[in-house]
């Protein structure tokens, strides 16, 4: 009995010692103190640099208390102060952060840790050559190929000469300095008070006309000596059927050809026309049930194409097609190797050119008619 009062006693003391649910999470709340009710700063591209980050409305700061191992996060308010309790205001905006910073400390006294948290949100207004013209709000961290991408351009925009406008003066931004070559300095930070303009190019003086496979059409503005080759790095996308061996330029009356070699050597003007070339297809016509063009399958036999083609009509044969290369005509073709441009003309059969239009019942009644006269004919001159 005393050893059952034993046991009993001893389970008692290990339930009652070990916490509850409740006294866990109560304790991980504690231990993660106040800094767990604060969001995930944003995206950054690289450390801010103090001395020259401007503080504004929208920034917070992260306030550490060594005494008591607090740590509280304070915004910048519209009216450009931070307050913090038992301290009152503090007027940061406008300063460096290592300005705000410093008189941050002196106000919370020398045992704490002050850092930027999360920065602002700015508002930048945008114009010109732009399919939304408005203003844009931005994170205070995004340069300027970042508000680009959030704002469509119109075709006729001048994306190579955007203008970043301030009070002080007008910086004229080549933003394909960064995107091909990758010179930041042609990509910069966006500030608070700043305008961006993007001029329209005139289609007479500006631009050049582009056609074929390719995502940017008809007129498009181009860089005063500028070759084709950079041209088409800079503003032209293909796609996957263009032929890089013949690109057309017409200048004045003349056709010129070139191929991607060339285009590095051929200074763009006003007005010329690019004609982009799409690769070959192969051409199935004739007895077939769905003429036209098709593309190109390497390995793809002439069978192939007139199976893709919805197979030959009640005319035409597999037997009677004919494979058409430029000036040359390649019949019987079923073992040759298809190239891009072929044709495969489908001809008559043999049989639709004996029988024509007749069914086969008909074609056997009138062989029967033409034997039966046969035979009578040769009776009547008594040759049977």
């Amino acid at each position: 009995m005393k050893k059952i009062i034993i046991v009993a006693l001893i389970s008692a003391a290990i339930v009652f010692a070990l916490p509850s649910q409740n006294a866990e999470q109560e304790l991980e709340n504690l231990q993660q103190g106040t800094i767990s009710m604060i969001p995930p700063p944003a995206e950054m591209e690289a450390v801010i640099d103090s001395n020259t980050y401007i503080v504004g409305v929208g920034d917070q700061f992260m306030i550490e208390k060594l005494q008591d191992q607090t740590v509280i996060t304070v915004p910048v308010t519209p009216t450009g102060v931070i307050y913090i309790p038992g301290k009152g205001s503090i007027s940061v905006s406008g300063l460096t952060l290592k300005e705000a910073s410093e008189k941050i400390r002196n106000r919370a006294g020398s045992y704490v840790n002050i850092s930027m948290y999360e920065i602002k949100k700015i508002r930048i207004p945008v114009s010109g050559a732009v399919k939304v013209p408005g203003i844009y709000s931005v994170s205070a961290a995004w340069r300027l190929s970042d508000l680009i991408k959030k704002v469509p351009l119109r075709y006729l925009g001048k994306d190579f000469e955007i203008h970043i406008r301030s009070d002080e003066d007008t910086s004229i931004i080549n933003i394909y300095d960064f995107y091909l070559k990758g010179d930041k300095e042609s990509n910069p930070y966006l500030h608070a008070g700043e305008s961006v303009f993007i001029p329209f190019a005139d289609p007479q003086e500006e631009c050049v006309e582009v056609y074929g496979p390719v995502m940017v059409r008809s007129f498009v503005p181009f860089i005063k000596g500028e070759s084709l080759g950079d041209f088409y790095r800079r503003k032209v996308v293909m796609s996957d059927v263009m032929n890089y061996e013949k690109i057309m330029v017409a200048r004045e009356g003349k056709q010129t050809t070139l191929s991607t070699k060339d285009m590095n050597d051929f200074i763009l003007r006003a007005g010329d026309k690019i004609e982009f070339m799409s690769l070959a297809k192969i051409m199935v016509s004739g007895h077939v049930n769905r003429p036209g063009t098709y593309e190109f399958v390497p390995g793809h036999t002439v069978v192939d194409y007139i199976s893709m083609a919805g197979g030959a009509n009640f005319k035409g044969s597999n037997k009677s097609a004919v494979l058409i290369r430029g000036s040359k005509k390649i019949r019987n073709p079923e073992g040759v190797e298809i190239e891009r441009g072929d044709i495969i003309l489908v001809k008559r059969s043999a049989e639709d050119i004996m029988i024509g239009e007749i069914s086969i019942l008909s074609f056997i009644s009138m062989m029967a008619s033409i034997a039966s006269t046969v035979i009578t004919a040769f009776i009547a001159a008594g040759n049977l």
